[in-house]
């Protein structure tokens, strides 16, 4: 089993790796945190722009909070990459499942699909119950299935997962959503959590995604009323007052202590958008049941289509000063560009010339110099903070002039440390020859006053023979 989950982790990982690297754009791309034009009633929300994979408002982004029946998405994730063929495996319900609904705390929270003690049906179809309409029958039925008779197993394994992808401060106590306080997750896990399995687990968006879903078996039952579900998510529902046109499931949970949720994608004019909103209010000042979790996934969605587009903050050609060049053949500048552009999501109603540059560059470089070259940074900073680092190159080549350059050399031949060594060389070697020479003149003297002497001894010597 932990071979399996291996193999499908690295798959994944490289099927990833290959779609990002084939859809980087010419310019990089990164994101900046706004904040939309209306009231967040959801103590936590994430927004993340799904083209580029990155967050463009958070609120209470790591509020530990009780995600009731969302914790199914990652039942959903589990049992998907667990299960080699979900349309041909069947599972029945047992009829002691239902004494752990019955024992249930809040009962009000429970979601039922109409799934039966008795009832055959295969592993897809309980996904599209328990995605669509929160069914805990469903959950309870792949939970059992999927660890073994034990609910704990299946547990470990969706901490296990949100360990890999690195939810940290993620705790499931149970596949269903059931009440648990020990049951946690944050709104930046959770779309850490949809993000994945978005991009990366098979069927996943299909199911969650789907407006509507009647098994197969339903028509041979007799079950088509009972077995015909709707997304609970009404901004799929084009009856509904609060349908959303280009809004796709993903899940929704209401639960007493946790709030109303949601998870959904939102697509319009080629942009893609997940959000995750968590406990917002379940009633008005009133006490009047409310859906505020849709309304901010309305106004949210509705503000980053309207505000936020894809603007160049340094276009990868633009000119941004120059430098002198020491003995230059020709020109003695060259002209800087940033080795890179730098585009990011921008909201309309923040003045884009507000972003500063700040230069890190020399003042003068000597030749040659050759285009491409680092010459120095740009950093683009908005509001103090920064957003990138880009590197300065040279535009162009700067060749180096022969006579300048040697020119250039004589006065720093004079002053140069190396003349100066010489020199205390010179006047060494040569105190060390005119010894030398003083040396051997004196003892050549030396040797001749004896030759002399030993001559005039040897005349002496024999003029008395």
């Amino acid at each position: 089993m932990m071979l399996k989950r291996l193999c499908a982790a690295l798959l994944t990982a490289a099927v990833s790796a290959g779609a990002f690297l084939t859809s980087l754009p010419a310019l990089r791309a990164e994101a900046l945190l706004f904040t939309p034009n209306c009231t967040v009633q959801s103590e936590s929300a994430v927004l993340m722009n799904l083209d580029i994979g990155e967050i463009v408002y958070e609120k209470g982004a790591d509020i530990k909070q009780m995600p009731a029946q969302l914790v199914q998405i990652m039942t959903a994730v589990v049992v998907l990459e667990e299960c080699d063929d979900p349309t041909k495996k069947r599972l029945t319900a047992e009829e002691e499942m239902y004494d752990i609904f019955r024992g249930a705390e809040y009962q009000e929270d429970l979601r039922y699909a109409n799934i039966e003690a008795g009832d055959t049906l295969t592993v897809e179809d309980l996904l599209y119950a328990m995605m669509l309409t929160s069914s805990c029958e469903a959950a309870q039925m792949l939970v059992t299935e999927f660890g073994g008779g034990d609910e704990d197993k299946f547990t470990e394994k969706m901490n296990e997962k949100a360990a890999e992808l690195g939810m940290t401060n993620t705790r499931f106590t149970n596949g269903t959503g059931l009440y648990s306080a020990r049951n946690v997750t944050t709104a930046r896990d959770m779309m850490t959590l949809v993000q994945y399995a978005v991009n990366n687990v098979p069927r996943f968006d299909v199911i969650a995604s789907a407006n509507v879903y009647t098994p197969p078996s339903a028509d041979g039952e007799g079950r088509t009323d009972d077995w015909t579900w709707t997304h609970s998510n009404l901004m799929t529902q084009e009856t509904s007052e609060y349908f959303y046109n280009g809004v796709r499931g993903i899940k929704t949970s209401n639960s007493q202590e946790g709030g109303r949720c949601i998870a959904c994608k939102g697509s319009r004019d080629g942009n893609n958008y997940l959000l995750v909103c968590l406990n917002s209010p379940l009633e008005d000042p009133e006490g009047e049941s409310h859906f505020y979790h849709l309304e901010d996934a309305k106004n949210i969605l509705d503000w980053a289509f309207i505000h936020l587009t894809f603007q160049d903050v340094l276009d990868e050609s633009a000119l941004l000063g120059q430098v002198k060049v020491n003995n230059a053949e020709g020109d003695d500048v060259v002209v800087l560009r940033p080795a890179q552009g730098y585009s990011c999501i921008w909201c309309d109603t923040t003045d884009i010339n507000s972003v500063q540059q700040i230069f890190d560059k020399p003042a003068e470089v000597d030749a040659p110099v050759k285009a491409g070259d680092k010459l120095g940074t740009v950093t683009l900073k908005l509001s103090g903070d920064t957003l990138a680092e880009i590197d300065l190159i040279a535009a162009s080549s700067v060749e180096r002039s022969f006579w300048k350059y040697n020119l250039s050399e004589i006065p720093g031949f004079f002053r140069s440390k190396y003349l100066k060594r010489t020199w205390v060389l010179a006047i060494i070697f040569s105190l060390i020859y005119i010894a030398l020479c003083v040396f051997f003149a004196f003892r050549y003297h030396e040797e001749r006053k004896k030759r002399a002497a030993a001559r005039a001894g040897h005349l002496q010597s024999r003029n008395q023979r």
